[in-house]
């Protein structure tokens, strides 16, 4: 890949020309490509499949794209197993973060039934975008059996969502390190956009472009992607947020009250 197509080396959602790509769209900004056109994730692109090796910037990735949805009037749901990778959104009134394994399943359950009505009806609601994190959360989709037993293993629930979103107004985003091994025959069908870094000979036969070669190694930095959707495959360089910028964002600081001015009362002559 040569230097020519690689996009900017760093893109940062609060300031500079990711700032500005973000503020030009109500979809939320994935990131830049080169030349620095933006990439969004818009409802037409379906869900969003993030799967690479561990370090290479998965909670980034959702933390960005959760912020503008949030921002945007979307409800987010995080399902963030046995960690807390996105303190930005604890105790926010329009975020749904489960951690614990019974509560994943119970969740994605709910949902599960709230995609098939909403498809049913023909009337998706308000937008939801449920970010999968990454760290301990594909085991649990896999293995996890509540008790008692209701439908299966949570990833069940989670495919119900993901076949059924698209016409709820439920979009996801599933974060992983290799997609799970009980999903990959549907992977192709039901995540259609994909960003893949550094990806496994396994993962690009599971996610890659049907009939094209996996991609040479680019040049290795964080938030480097590549970006598999209809259009083709291309180089993303993700926008940025710290956790700092993002609690800033998830919860601005309310203006001061201005104080009517004081009036100096005229002396009695």
């Amino acid at each position: 890949m040569s230097a020519a197509r690689l996009p900017r080396a760093s893109v940062q959602l609060t300031r500079g020309r990711g700032h500005r790509a973000a503020a030009r769209s109500p979809h939320p900004l994935i990131g830049l490509a080169a030349g620095d056109q933006p990439v969004y994730l818009t409802p037409a692109d379906g869900h969003l499949l993030v799967a690479a090796p561990g370090g290479m910037g998965h909670t980034t990735v959702l933390r960005a794209l959760g912020v503008q949805a949030l921002a945007a009037g979307a409800h987010v749901d995080i399902i963030d197993v046995h960690t807390s990778e996105h303190p930005w959104a604890e105790g926010l009134e329009d975020v749904t973060y489960v951690h614990e394994p019974d509560a994943v399943h119970r969740h994605l359950m709910d949902l599960a039934h709230q995609a098939r009505s909403r498809a049913e009806l023909g009337a998706p609601g308000p937008a939801r975008l449920l970010l999968v994190e990454n760290h301990g959360t594909t085991d649990v989709l896999c293995n996890h059996f509540a008790d008692p037993r209701p439908n299966g293993v949570p990833l069940d629930a989670l495919t119900a969502v993901l076949a059924h979103g698209r016409l709820a107004g439920i979009q996801v985003v599933l974060a992983c390190c290799e997609p799970p091994r009980a999903l990959g025959h549907v992977v192709r069908n039901l995540f259609t956009t994909r960003l893949l870094a550094e990806p496994t000979d396994r993962t690009w036969r599971i996610a890659g472009v049907r009939g094209q070669d996996q991609p040479p190694s680019a040049p290795w930095r964080p938030g480097l992607w590549h970006h598999l959707d209809r259009t083709g495959t291309r180089l993303v360089q993700a926008a940025h947020l710290s956790d700092e910028d993002a609690t800033a964002l998830a919860r601005p600081t309310p203006p001061r009250r201005r104080s009517a001015p004081r009036t100096v009362k005229e002396p009695t002559r």
